[in-house]
């Protein structure tokens, strides 16, 4: 009886050390993923409105799950992308850029910095006026 509680303590301890390397592996793919994606949608957005002579508009909601790329304006704009966020990615309300938009000649005519939370470490990505220069840097 007593090799049956020890094998089964050795096991128990063994399963929650494994459970916890594997949620860590899993929220570190989820942000390697995010990164990536946005500065993807970002530049594919930038070359949407270069080739299309369009504008193309990306919009940022604090506190919801998911971001959105319009191409175009008004009535005649069409979804080119809709991202819905893990959870362990919140947009932040001290975000200074929700929505921007890259003019038909590929720069934007605004600036400011759209913050995130991942995993509960601070984001953000930041804008530059003109050539719609951008980067993403950890912290604030």
């Amino acid at each position: 009886m007593v090799e049956l509680m020890v094998v089964l303590l050795l096991m128990t301890v063994l399963i929650s050390v494994c459970g916890s390397l594997a949620y860590k592996s899993i929220q570190v793919k989820e942000e390697k993923l995010f990164k990536e994606q946005l500065s993807e949608d970002l530049h594919d957005a930038q070359l949407t409105a270069l080739t299309s002579g369009e504008y193309v508009s990306l919009y940022f909601y604090p506190h919801s799950s998911y971001y959105f790329i319009l191409k175009g304006s008004g009535a005649q704009a069409k979804y080119l992308a809709k991202r819905d966020l893990p959870d362990s990615i919140k947009i932040l309300d001290t975000t200074t850029l929700p929505a921007f938009k890259f003019l038909p000649s590929g720069s934007t005519d605004t600036f400011g910095a759209i913050r995130f939370s991942i995993n509960g470490d601070p984001y953000s990505v930041h804008y530059f006026l003109g050539k719609g220069r951008f980067y993403i840097a950890q912290g604030r």
